[in-house]
């Protein structure tokens, strides 16, 4: 395939986007702001169009202390008439310095829509963000968002897995143990839990004080539901024996973690009253 542009088609283009841009030029004395010739389409970038003989920066104001030219510049997307914007090129030829003015006002008025309306559907999205969090829990909230979760808040059937998960002996240390303490304890023993949880396409449904609810065969994955609560299961085990093992040696008190699978139909909905809702998981086993 040829990619040579035909002369023709090279005119075409170069007609079209010049008639677009509108140019407008400025031959400079070289080294100088001195206008030596011009020309163009000034009434884009000028009330009045300048003189030969004048400074450019005086018809120019965004152009003060960027003249005498010292090297190759552009200026994009400037403003110098009231809701015109314009590209300023400056580059030395020959004997003189030039200035090409062109008009991207359509350009750039096109642009801050683009932005207007990613900023308007930003905020959408976290008014949405705010609105599930405040009705459903922070982490379906987040997962609804990116569109990995899906409900029905009349209430869904299906069949999926439930994870239980709780400190064996928690009552028991909370009651004899200062609550800083507990806290840096229950603290250490989540993050032992929900870890494995979140790495198995898990979600915490909720956690209820030394305890885990999370459900399995919600979020995609390329495992059944099962397999996932069960590689759940075994990483919590395994990160517990790893943090039972630092507290034993750093003489902390060791707490037992138990872990239990389930899995049969159940009924995803949202409970709750208009104040505060959640998502939840409702069944037999």
């Amino acid at each position: 395939m040829s990619v040579t542009i035909p002369e023709s088609v090279s005119q075409k283009l170069h007609t079209y986007h010049l008639d677009a841009l509108s140019p407008a030029w400025i031959e400079l004395e070289a080294g100088t702001e001195r206008i030596q010739s011009l020309g163009g389409s000034w009434s884009n970038y000028f009330s009045e169009a300048p003189s030969i003989g004048d400074h450019i920066s005086d018809s120019c104001v965004i152009l003060q202390g960027m003249l005498p030219l010292q090297e190759d510049f552009e200026l994009p997307h400037m403003q110098i008439l009231d809701d015109k914007y314009t590209d300023i090129l400056a580059f030395h030829h020959g004997d003189a310095d030039w200035l090409i003015l062109l008009d991207v006002t359509d350009h750039v008025l096109q642009l801050q829509q683009y932005q207007q309306a990613a900023n308007e559907l930003h905020l959408l999205k976290d008014q949405l963000h705010r609105t599930l969090g405040r009705y459903v829990g922070e982490e379906v909230a987040n997962k609804a968002i990116k569109g990995e979760l899906t409900f029905n808040a009349d209430g869904e059937r299906k069949v999926i897995s439930t994870l239980f998960v709780d400190i064996r002996g928690f009552t028991t240390y909370n009651e004899k143990v200062d609550a800083q303490e507990v806290m840096n304890t229950l603290n250490a023993y989540m993050s032992c839990m929900l870890e494995p949880i979140l790495t198995n396409h898990g979600l915490v449904d909720k956690i209820m004080g030394d305890g885990v609810m999370a459900v399995f065969g919600l979020l995609e994955s390329d495992k059944n539901s099962v397999e996932d609560a069960y590689l759940a299961g075994l990483g919590i085990q395994e990160r517990i024996r790893l943090l039972n093992k630092e507290r034993g040696n750093a003489h902390q008190e060791v707490l037992g973690v138990g872990v239990g699978i389930a899995t049969g139909d159940a009924v995803l909905g949202i409970l709750g009253s208009h104040e505060r809702r959640a998502f939840t998981a409702i069944g037999k086993h």
